[in-house]
């Protein structure tokens, strides 16, 4: 091992508050430009009649009960970013009917149980310890980590669902119905977008689809500004970049979480990351972190790569998605950098360009 080159040989630390579900059924996740076939093949495109077949394949997996093809918000935030209406909807309605909005859930929650476990083990429990939560759950909100659900409250803001829903005209069961069917009509708008006639009045009214890409073009911009500190001295790239890497990320993506959990238990880093030996093995034990760092190190170790949106959406993915999915499935440029890095090695993990390799692997 190349110190600060290379990963530590830790074992991980997986998370006791994030519920993975039981096997069967598999996780098989898709990337976005699978969903996008799937939707030209649904809609009749000439362009989506390869894709016919698999549709009809991976939905006899789900009527089986073989597998679950779960999304994540990198999908919603892809979605929202194609400006054709019509294109959007064709897109949810492949998702509906395949995934029927079961979501992963987000990068920064799964990165927030895995930190607590760490430091669970390095300092002690926290007094004020995060709700045990599932990783699978269903619609928008799950996925944006998110309580979701609709509440029904007062003038004064108190929550009144319960009486209401005793109280409803038909009975509780008529009320559920009812909010079922508001939660299942917000999943499609969302996925959806305005059509071209409600796009104005909305935007009247302060509707505006460009702040998640905002975001996301920051966090592209900041790896660009990157590559130009490593093309200024270059021996980073062939000393250690894993270290540089590493603790970029654990400033953009976990620092907050990190010093919350130190805080609230009284503690110090140093009284967990005494020694870059030890900071390196904590950190590599993560399994969202060494994802994100490993994927990153890959790109960065090209001058020439190009960094775009593209690649956080990829890597926010395969963060949330590969270390507790079964099969991910992505465009061939993702895939070779996670099987050439040796992640889905140590994650277990079955990451593939093509669905036509999926049968070998259900």
């Amino acid at each position: 091992m190349r110190v600060g080159a290379d990963r530590v040989d830790v074992q991980y630390r997986w998370p006791t508050t994030l519920r993975v579900p039981t096997r069967p059924p598999k996780l098989v996740y898709l990337d976005l430009n699978h969903w996008i076939g799937f939707a030209k093949a649904l809609a009749g495109h000439a362009d989506g009649h390869a894709y016919r077949e698999w549709f009809d394949r991976c939905m006899a997996l789900v009527q089986n009960g073989q597998v679950v093809f779960p999304i994540s918000d990198a999908v919603y935030t892809e979605v929202s970013k194609i400006g054709q209406y019509r294109q959007r909807r064709d897109i949810r309605e492949a998702i509906e009917a395949l995934s029927h909005f079961v979501v992963v859930t987000s990068r920064p929650v799964i990165a927030t149980h895995e930190v607590e476990t760490l430091l669970d083990e390095a300092v002690g429990p926290n007094p004020v310890p995060i709700n045990t939560m599932d990783y699978l759950d269903w619609g928008v909100a799950r996925a944006f980590g998110m309580m979701g659900g609709f509440r029904v409250r007062d003038g004064d803001h108190a929550d009144i669902t319960n009486e209401v829903r005793a109280t409803w005209p038909g009975g509780s069961d008529a009320f559920d119905a009812v909010v079922a069917a508001a939660e299942l009509d917000l999943n499609r708008s969302v996925l959806d977008g305005p059509s071209a006639d409600e796009e104005p009045q909305l935007r009247a009214l302060g509707w505006d689809p460009t702040g998640t890409i905002a975001v996301t073009e920051n966090r592209a911009r900041q790896e660009l500004e990157q590559v130009e500190r490593f093309n200024a001295d270059p021996r980073w790239r062939a000393g250690r970049i894993r270290d540089v890497v590493a603790a970029r990320e654990v400033l953009i993506e976990i620092n907050e979480t990190l010093h919350r959990g130190l805080r609230e238990r009284g503690a110090a880093l140093d009284d967990v990351f005494g020694s870059p030996e030890r900071t390196r093995g904590l950190l590599d034990s993560l399994p969202s972190f060494d994802v994100a760092v490993t994927l990153k190190m890959a790109y960065h170790r090209d001058p020439n790569h190009r960094w775009t949106t593209n690649d956080i959406h990829d890597i926010d993915a395969l963060g949330s998605t590969m270390p507790y999915c079964d099969v991910v499935i992505t465009d061939r440029a993702v895939a070779a950098h996670a099987n050439a890095t040796g992640l889905t090695d140590r994650l277990g993990t079955v990451v593939l360009a093509r669905l036509d390799d999926l049968p070998a692997h259900i």
